[in-house]
């Protein structure tokens, strides 16, 4: 391994000792492309290392064109610079730079030079100029030798353009043969700080302006200015404010000021990395910037070879020593490490304000990056060989049958066992289709088409879930496990691995029957049917519908035994099995308990009538005739235990000991018939039946009605709402309460659509009431417990006012506490919902239940309906009144309105006025009226003497009832 390990490492270090001459040269020859990007990267970093500033200390006073326009076209004459000097000498500014060249003698020179002395803080610009046509070098613009007297000190504004041409930087010193003058923002810097000396021109120097003999200009102290960030510039003034306002002039005491063009046509425009929508900088104020800037420490300097070429060398030593003791999974990884270089730039420029320009060494970083990846992927090629070589072989000796195909699903390779299922070679099946390959021998190649495509999209690996059936050319029948691997990616194609499983299957299948069926009859045994029942329950839970089983029990079959032996036994279970089958759906199983015994499984079942009608049939066959031997017929009987789940109960085990129980009551009773299962091992009553078969009528005939007591507000006497009571009118037998309904149809699961019925008749009787010019009051609907399990009446409310249009604040659900406690967090997200639609909440028979006080204060309960039990006993001497007094209290510290109900007798009233009671209801007032009597309340009450004479038997209160 050592052997084969040295020549591969010699190899990458041999690459990389020339990637890193070739970085050190192009280091070394400053390619102006590296160089441009050094510039980039430099304009992207260098805000993020830069300090946070301080308050500008920095002023520029503009001739822009309000002041051309003001004082007079360019140049101006020298006594209007002198009074802009004076000016600002007396607004105490700590020095002036003037960016604005003086070279020519003029007159007035003597009043500038008298505002220059007097000021003694003014420093003028020196600027280099081209020597002429035909000339070489560079001459210095200097102002006039009476100006230069008077200086006190001369700054040059020479800027250099970078690669990209862009004006990053300037110089600390410049001039002609040495670098004799300090930038023009340096000696502002330094005058203001008390550091410069007066600048004179050496003895013997020409007067000029412009020196005689063009020299070379020479740079000295690299200035690399912080990135103009214009959302922070410097106050800038108009020459005519600062001459015409003193006030605002004095705006500028202990600033630096510079004093410059910024007109159009004048000032020398400057292009800087500022965005490209912006416009280019006027030189004053990138002479500005540059005090600026020295004064708050942030000018860089870019380093020199002798740091820069070390620096390189490094990053690229560090990737030549990782990589070889890295895997390829690190080693791809840490390519992001060509990003450490720009770090530390960042890093070094934020610490000591030097730039190193990183571009070569991230170049270097790459370049070897590419050089290690190019190896590996030559040294991973000879290793794909040898694996493809590997697995071929293999393909070739497995058991399976293995078919390639391509990202077009065409055949491209078949091992030989895939040879001889399709009696194709493989130079016949390459390039074919593969469904159209595998047709003449799978009746689901279609579905393998599928299962290709979805394998290539998806990018995993797809088993089908049943085998298929393979037909061989010979006719021979398989069963074939299929599995579909994506090759990579998935975008190569995919290989198709066919399994034999016949001998498995068939005999799983065996096995799996024998334990799951009864031998004799062929039907589900216990531990199928248990299973099976497990499952229906767990549907139900989610349907909301019911469970039956049917436990079935031949009466006196011991005799037929011990009469005509268990041969012909046997023979007569089979026929009971055969019955059963016929007597129920398909989708219903029948089972053999043991012995005599049947179980019938019915799913998904409305209600008792279709079950009871399930066990006639039954009962029915079971009574027909068998033939015996001796030619006699034979007659049968049977006795059927029924239990339902969930009604009864929600254990797979509980409910068949409840099917057996009812069962042998039923045999106790003489047998030959059916028996509900109830908890006091009553029967089912055909009375019940009849009655849940009415109601079912009842719905469809409309022979429902609401009737709505008044609710009356205490403290003014007006009626401000009513609780909806439904009433049954059935035929032949008139107005039936609902306690004598109303049971049956929460038993049948009926009250769901009664209750859906209540919503949608509330809701339109107000639409009607509305309609009819009437003012309407919030009309209140009870809820019953089965509504209130899942989310379906949130549906009904929505639709119901949809439906008649009105404003979801008239309509009221009233729940008992008892619902409301049960199952506390699902009530609360669905009051939560209610409470969304702008429909009010009320909770009925408070006090009667279980209530959590902290479950309580979280729904959106906005009324709270006393118990007519308490309201009755609070003349009786007892806890009542105290258990009312509490209540009120409660739900006002709560925030609810408290509604008192069964309020019958006038002392009862005064007692619940006197403790701040809301609303009454009951027979003071009025029993529950038909909506005819109801609309009168809404044009006129009756007045509460009237009210208080109301006489009759207290109603019975509405939660109750639904």
């Amino acid at each position: 391994m050592t052997s084969a390990w040295l020549p591969r490492c010699l190899s990458l270090r041999a690459g990389w000792l020339l990637v890193a001459v070739l970085v050190c040269c192009a280091e070394l020859v400053d390619l102006a492309a590296l160089r441009r990007l050094d510039l980039l990267l430099y304009d992207v970093i260098e805000p993020l290392a830069r300090p946070a500033g301080t308050k500008p200390q920095t002023a520029i006073v503009a001739i822009d064109e309000r002041s051309l326009a003001a004082l007079g076209r360019w140049p101006w004459t020298r006594e209007l610079h002198a009074d802009l000097i004076d000016r600002l000498t007396d607004a105490q500014v700590t020095a002036i730079g003037m960016a604005i060249l003086f070279p020519e003698p003029t007159a007035g020179d003597d009043r500038l030079a008298q505002s220059l002395r007097r000021s003694g803080r003014v420093v003028l610009a020196v600027a280099p100029s081209g020597a002429g046509p035909g000339m070489t070098g560079m001459r210095e613009v200097l102002p006039t030798p009476e100006l230069t007297a008077a200086a006190a000190t001369l700054g040059h504004v020479d800027v250099e353009l970078d690669a990209d041409a862009l004006a990053r930087r300037t110089f600390r010193q410049a001039g002609t043969v040495a670098p004799k003058w300090n930038a023009l923002s340096l000696a502002v810097w330094e005058l203001a700080h008390h550091r410069a000396g007066v600048a004179r021109l050496s003895a013997g120097a020409d007067d000029g302006r412009v020196p005689p003999t063009p020299l070379a200009w020479v740079r000295a102290g690299e200035m690399l200015l912080p990135y103009p960030d214009r959302r922070s510039a410097l106050p800038m003034f108009s020459s005519f404010d600062i001459l015409t306002n003193p006030v605002l002039a004095a705006q500028l005491r202990d600033k630096a000021v510079f004093v410059g063009t910024t007109a159009t046509g004048l000032a020398a425009a400057l292009a800087t990395p500022a965005p490209a929508n912006a416009a280019p900088m006027a030189a004053v104020e990138f002479h500005a910037r540059a005090h600026e800037a020295l004064r708050n420490g942030q000018v860089y300097r870019t380093a020199d070879k002798s740091l820069t070429l070390p620096f390189t060398l490094v990053f690229l030593a560090l990737p030549a020593i990782l990589y070889p003791l890295l895997g390829l999974r690190w080693a791809i990884a840490s390519g992001c490490l060509a990003l450490l270089p720009l770090l530390a730039s960042a890093i070094t420029l934020y610490l000591t304000r030097i730039w190193i320009p990183p571009s070569t060494a991230i170049t270097g970083f790459v370049a070897g990056y590419l050089l290690w990846f190019a190896m590996y992927l030559k040294r991973t090629r000879g290793s794909l060989q040898r694996a493809r070589l590997n697995a071929d072989a293999t393909l070739r000796s497995i058991a399976d049958a293995v078919i390639t195909v391509d990202g077009r699903a065409r055949v491209v390779f078949m091992n030989p066992v895939a040879e001889r299922l399709t009696g194709a070679r493989l130079g016949d099946a390459q390039g074919q289709a593969a469904s159209k390959f595998l047709a003449p021998f799978c009746a689901d190649s279609r579905q393998v088409e599928t299962m290709l495509t979805a394998c290539v999209e998806a990018h995993e690996v797809i088993r089908l879930a049943d085998p298929i059936a393979w037909t061989t050319p010979e006719g021979q029948q398989y069963a074939l496990r299929t599995t579909i691997t994506p090759i990579g990616t998935g975008r190569d194609g995919a290989v198709l691995a066919l399994s034999d499983v016949t001998e498995v299957i068939a005999v799983t299948s065996r096995l799996q029957h024998e334990a799951t069926h009864d031998p004799l009859t062929g039907l589900p045994n216990r531990t199928l049917l248990l299973d099976r029942l497990r499952q229906s329950l767990a549907h139900t839970r989610r349907k909301g519908s019911l469970v039956a089983l049917l436990f079935v029990d031949l009466d006196r079959f011991k005799r037929i035994n011990d009469s005509l032996g268990h041969q012909w036994g046997d023979r007569v279970l089979k026929i009971v099995a055969e019955r059963l089958q016929a007597a129920v759906r398909a989708e219903d199983t029948v089972a053999r308990w043991g012995g005599d015994e049947f179980i019938v499984l019915m799913d998904n079942v409305g209600d008792r009538v279709a079950i009871a009608s399930v066990a006639a049939k039954v009962l029915d066959l079971l009574d027909r005739e068998v033939d015996s031997e001796d030619g006699s017929g034979l007659v049968l009987s049977g006795s059927i235990g029924i239990s339902l789940g969930p009604l009864d109960s929600e254990n797979a085990d509980t409910l068949l000991s409840m099917a057996d129980q009812a069962m042998y009551r039923g045999k106790l009773e003489g047998g030959g018939n059916f028996t509900f299962y109830s908890a006091e091992m009553n029967t089912w009553s055909r009375d019940r039946l009849s009655l849940e078969s009415a109601l079912r009528r009842a719905l469809v005939d409309r022979e429902f009605e609401l009737h709505y007591q008044p609710q009356i507000e205490i403290a003014s006497g007006r009626l401000v709402g009513f609780e909806s009571l439904i009433r049954w009118r059935r035929p032949g037998a008139g107005l039936i309460r609902p306690d004598t309904f109303i049971p049956a149809a929460e038993e049948s699961g009926l009250i769901r659509t009664i209750g859906e019925w209540v919503i949608d008749e509330a809701t339109a009787q107000v639409a009607r009431w509305t309609a009819a010019g009437l003012t309407p009051v919030p009309v209140a609907v009870n809820v019953s417990a089965r509504q209130c399990s899942d989310m379906t009446i949130i549906e009904t409310i929505g639709s119901a006012l949809t439906h008649s249009h009105i404003a979801p604040a008239l309509l009221k659900i009233e729940l008992t506490e008892s619902t409301a406690m049960h199952n506390s967090d699902f009530v609360a997200t669905l009051l939560g919902r209610v409470g969304e639609l702008g429909v009010g909440v009320a909770v009925d028979d408070f006090g009667t239940g279980y209530s959590s006080l902290s479950c309580l204060k979280r729904f959106p309960i906005g009324e709270l309906k006393i118990d007519k039990s308490f309201v009755s006993g609070i003349a009786a001497g007892t806890n009542d009144a105290a258990i009312v007094r509490g209540t009120i209290a409660l739900a006002h510290g709560l925030g609810m309105t408290v509604v008192a109900e069964g309020v019958e007798t006038q002392h009862q009233l005064d007692f619940l006025g006197g403790h701040r009671c809301n609303v009454a209801q009951g027979y003071l007032f009025a029993r529950p009226l038909p909506a005819d009597e109801a609309r009168q309340w809404l044009i006129a009450p009756p007045a509460p003497a009237a009210m208080a004479r109301a006489k009759g038997k207290p109603d019975r209160p509405c939660n109750d009832e639904e």
